[in-house]
């Protein structure tokens, strides 16, 4: 089966996109990677200076890219993930007509990326990281094309201790991710002494930034999952009080799992599907308790190594791309 896998421009969707490809490639399929993330920094610069005629040329130049891959590779059929420019309805009704399978995987919070429905109904397969009560919400647009595929981890990465020299992470709690609103007040709110947050954007809205300016790439990620005694999960939201009511699992919770990281995160409603709360990943609902875990935890390594290897036996047998992409194949004939 010819498989085009088209990724994202930017964002934590990029990586998943080639990684997907990877596994669709080791399962024997003829799979190839639209990779648009060389686009990056000139969609940084067009959507700086905000003028509609620039964003309008730069879209036109991504969708030519798109068709020309299309017309080259000839896929049976196309997958697309959130923030790839896969969003064309005009162009998604051309390739439905020439009888391309459409695929896309909406990594995203539904209510925060609303885009999902407009596009959803051009695609056979719409797959999210939520189930309720966006599965009903497709179907009261006439889609009955939902289908629930958490995020996974990318067993075929291997994994270097030796990164660049910018960094050396032996953090006794760490956080990686973007300055959403929920995390900066709970940071700035407890002052937690011994976390480094990695992440850009957070320059200056907090004392305890490691490294705030710039992006961390792919293997510092995984350098600081790998040599932080915790990893703090928390998920992205909006708002202050959204942090402990949330649903959806994060793809940062699969890749420090599977990097054999120990981690706490926030309670999630789809978590229990995933992990054993008590042996693998323990999880919290409010910051006073999640104060009380980085200090149990921290204290008790023998038992933090133990839940680590656990959830890491746990991603390897059930939730790696290539499980994800056979979960996908299934559905494609």
């Amino acid at each position: 089966m010819r498989i085009l896998v088209v990724g994202a421009v930017s964002g934590a969707t990029v990586d998943i996109g080639s990684s997907l490809a990877h596994a669709f490639s080791g399962l024997g399929e003829e799979c190839r990677f639209l990779d648009f993330s060389e686009y990056e920094q000139e969609f940084r610069k067009v959507d700086s200076v905000r003028k509609d005629v620039d964003m309008h040329g730069f879209v036109i130049r991504l969708q030519t890219r798109l068709l020309e891959e299309v017309i080259l590779f000839n896929p049976y059929l196309i997958i697309g993930l959130a923030q790839s420019p896969l969003n064309n309805l005009e162009v998604l009704d051309s390739f439905r007509k020439s009888g391309i399978k459409l695929h896309y995987w909406f990594l995203e919070d539904y209510r925060v990326f609303q885009y999902w429905s407009k596009i959803a109904p051009k695609f056979d397969h719409f797959f999210t990281i939520q189930k309720s009560p966006i599965l009903q919400e497709l179907k009261n647009l006439g889609c009955n094309n939902g289908y629930y595929l958490p995020a996974a981890f990318d067993d075929s990465v291997v994994f270097k201790e030796s990164v660049h020299q910018s960094i050396n992470c032996e953090a006794q709690v760490s956080f990686v991710g973007a300055p959403y609103r929920n995390r900066i007040e709970l940071f700035n709110s407890l002052k937690m002494p011994g976390l480094e947050i990695y992440g850009e954007g957070w320059d200056g809205l907090s004392t305890l930034v490691k490294i705030g300016s710039r992006r961390i790439t792919s293997s510092e990620r995984r350098h600081i999952y790998a040599n932080s005694k915790i990893n703090l999960n928390l998920h992205s939201s909006s708002h202050a009080e959204g942090a402990w009511s949330g649903d959806f699992v994060n793809p940062r919770t699969f890749e420090i799992a599977g990097l054999g990281g120990f981690q706490l995160t926030d309670a999630r409603k789809l978590l229990p599907l995933h992990f054993d709360l008590k042996n693998e990943i323990p999880v919290f609902s409010s910051a006073s308790a999640m104060l009380d875990a980085i200090q149990y935890y921290l204290d008790h390594e023998l038992e933090r190594n133990e839940m680590a290897a656990n959830s890491r036996a746990r991603v390897l047998k059930e939730h790696t791309y290539r499980h994800r992409a056979m979960e996908i194949l299934s559905l494609a004939s």
